[in-house]
């Protein structure tokens, strides 16, 4: 075994690990959104005053993109604290950049993977190279998927990092603000739960209504076009 093979064992036995540490112990059972919602609630006006509690928040959720902590407790955090505007640019920094990191993970840990499945692994890898861009933007604007998954698959299959990095920053960007928004009306008392959930719905539907369009139109256009 030489020195690459077994430094990728040593990092996936690490994430492996940390993540059943996480999933399997006591810390699991505050790991979710009515936690969230009470940490928040308790610590909402101290966290406000710390100048460094935004590099915090940035930096936890990239580690737990990494640790494929659900995403959606972080921006509900950011969104509480800081209002729909910072929280969502706060939230977006951060899984960002866990994003990326988790996506270059995936690219090493995965690196000659799928040319081990012959021609189905080629054709993973060509759909990716030619579809990468559209299909994270299309998973980006659903705030169901886990967060993680995609990361890793993404490198795994070796999407391009330039679509991927554009599609995640364009695709998190607007789930993240209305996330954030809806955080922040629950916690002021402008706006109830349930009806935070149907605005994430229909706004969701829209989004990757509005993607779906667009590629649609573009097949159409090319389609179209007289081949010279």
């Amino acid at each position: 075994m030489n020195s690459r093979n077994a430094i990728k064992i040593a990092l996936l036995l690490l994430i492996v690990a940390a993540v059943a540490a996480i999933f399997f112990s006591p810390l699991r059972q505050h790991l979710n959104l009515a936690s969230a919602r009470d940490w928040v609630a308790h610590t909402r006006e101290s966290a406000r005053g710390m100048w460094y509690a935004p590099l915090i928040l940035i930096v936890a959720y990239a580690v737990g993109c990494v640790f494929a902590i659900p995403a959606s407790i972080f921006v509900l955090v950011a969104g509480a604290l800081w209002g729909w505007k910072l929280g969502a640019l706060y939230a977006t920094a951060g899984g960002l950049l866990g994003a990326i990191a988790s996506y270059f993970m995936g690219r090493f840990l995965g690196e000659g993977l799928l040319s081990r499945f012959g021609k189905a692994g080629d054709v993973v890898m060509k759909q990716a190279k030619n579809a990468g861009f559209q299909t994270m933007l299309i998973v980006r604007l659903i705030p169901g998927p886990p967060f993680a998954v995609w990361n890793y698959g993404a490198g795994v299959a070796g999407v391009p990092f330039r679509d991927y990095a554009l599609a995640t920053a364009l695709g998190i960007l607007p789930s993240h603000a209305i996330f954030a928004y809806s955080a922040d009306a629950i916690f002021s008392g402008t706006m109830t739960e349930g009806e935070a959930i149907r605005k994430l719905a229909i706004v969701g539907a829209l989004l990757i209504a509005m993607v779906v369009l667009a590629s649609y139109l573009k097949k159409r256009s090319s389609a179209a076009t007289p081949q010279g």
